[in-house]
């Protein structure tokens, strides 16, 4: 019978062996109980957001290497992740339940995850030792191969980055900028529940506490955090529509829309719907118009909409033919390299590279442009993304108002915010006005 170790197990070595694009994709065909549900989620989500450092470590205590079978490399990350990042673990289950997921070679997976639990004390890490990792306030690791004399080398190993991504980072915002992003990409993002527009923040997070859920108040007046016990997910409130998992910073974005009731708004990359239920509320009784070019995420958006109830104003459209030509406001929330949401998306660090950022940029001024265009003289155009990366936020922006094409515009505002481990993401936007 599969297990929650099991199923993160399918789920990675299918995503190694080019089976799966997601790791959600195989997690889902999972029918395990929901705590044990959220478990595999937090073993597949964990180790692959944090699988560099786990080769090594590994690597180090490995004195042939590591293997290349994609099932037991896979089966060792999954025992060290288990070992070094989550609380109240014991060594000995950590060990022996992911040895009885290995079809061969257990010998050697036991020897090497044992070695590495006999590698971890209660303590602290010397800040300057580069042969100590601390994996909390009183625990250290202590590596059998040293990590390298550079800082910015390290941070790519300790928080799993890849070495040309925090080059990049460190060139353009600096080591220091440099230190939380890299803190915020390998850590557990925070989850962040944003009450409907006629739901009081207060009395839903008195009504989640009643249902085990707990949650806490953030600056943001509408959005709590979940911090623990129970699924937000599965509860009344849930299904009634009275709350929608939204980022501090995606929300931002979306209030930076200036909208008023009875506005015809566009949100022109709208799914999953997040964004598009936010300006729902602020226009009713006006009308949204959602487009998404992918037809399976747009019934995400229809869903979303449902559950909130506004169905009255947004409309779902399948061919951005049909979006009309004289918007009060549009929003283009682009796709991107999502670099602001590293530590959420973890599969997108195993496709980022140096090219990355050209592909998209080019991707991104013509949906802007199309914005432009959608906006009636006067109307708004909100530009965001989930990117820090200037080659694909401010540098768009000016590209796209400098083409002869681009009919006249200003700029009203810009706003980068960088990623904070628990707090928020890090994202991008910027307020266009057409003259």
């Amino acid at each position: 019978m599969v297990n929650a170790r099991g199923l993160a197990l399918h789920a990675l070595t299918s995503l190694a062996r080019g089976r799966a694009d997601r790791l959600r994709a195989v997690l889902d065909t999972g029918r395990l109980e929901p705590r044990e549900m959220a478990f595999a989620f937090e073993l597949a989500h964990g180790v692959l957001r944090r699988e560099r450092l786990l080769d090594f470590v590994l690597n180090g205590l490995a004195h042939r290497g590591l293997p290349r079978d994609a099932q037991l490399l896979t089966a060792l990350r999954l025992g060290a992740y288990q070992l070094l990042f989550v609380a109240g673990m014991p060594a000995h289950a950590a060990v022996h339940e992911t040895v009885e997921l290995v079809r061969s070679n257990r010998g050697f997976a036991n020897a090497l995850l044992r070695r590495l639990a006999g590698n971890i004390d209660l303590g602290t890490a010397d800040a300057g030792d580069r042969t100590e990792l601390a994996l909390s306030d009183s625990r250290v690791l202590h590596l059998a191969k040293p990590l390298p004399d550079d800082e910015a080398a390290r941070l790519a190993i300790v928080h799993s980055l890849p070495d040309f991504l925090v080059a990049r980072w460190c060139e353009r915002l600096g080591l220091d900028a440099v230190r939380g992003i890299a803190a915020a990409a390998s850590e557990v993002p925070g989850v962040f529940l944003r009450a409907a527009a006629d739901a009081d923040a207060a009395a839903l997070a008195a009504t989640l506490r009643e249902q085990g859920v707990e949650v806490e108040a953030t600056a943001t007046p509408r959005l709590l955090r979940w911090s623990g016990g129970n699924s937000p997910f599965s509860t009344a409130a849930f299904t009634r529509g009275q709350f929608v998992v939204q980022d501090p910073t995606a929300m931002r974005a979306a209030l930076a829309v200036p909208v008023a009731a009875g506005d015809t708004v566009i949100d022109l990359c709208a799914a999953p719907g997040t964004k598009t239920t936010l300006l729902a509320e602020r226009a009713r009784p006006g009308r949204v118009f959602a487009f998404d070019v992918d037809a399976h995420r747009r019934r995400r958006i229809v869903e979303n909409v449902q559950r909130l109830h506004l169905g009255d104003v947004v409309r779902v459209v399948d061919d951005a033919a049909d979006l009309p030509r004289d918007a009060a406001a549009v929003l283009a929330d682009v796709p991107c390299s999502n670099t602001g949401v590293l530590g959420r998306r973890v599969e997108v660090r195993l496709r980022l590279s140096p090219a990355t950022f050209a592909a998209m940029a080019a991707t991104q001024r013509t949906i802007l442009t199309q914005a432009i265009g959608l906006a009636r003289p006067g109307g708004a155009v909100v530009y965001s993304t989930c990117s820090i990366d200037h080659e694909e936020n401010d540098a768009v922006v000016d590209a796209v108002l400098a083409a002869p094409s681009t009919p006249p515009c200003e700029v009203v505002v810009r706003q980068r915010t960088l990623p904070a481990a628990g707090q928020h993401d890090g994202g991008f936007h910027a307020v266009l006005r057409r003259r």
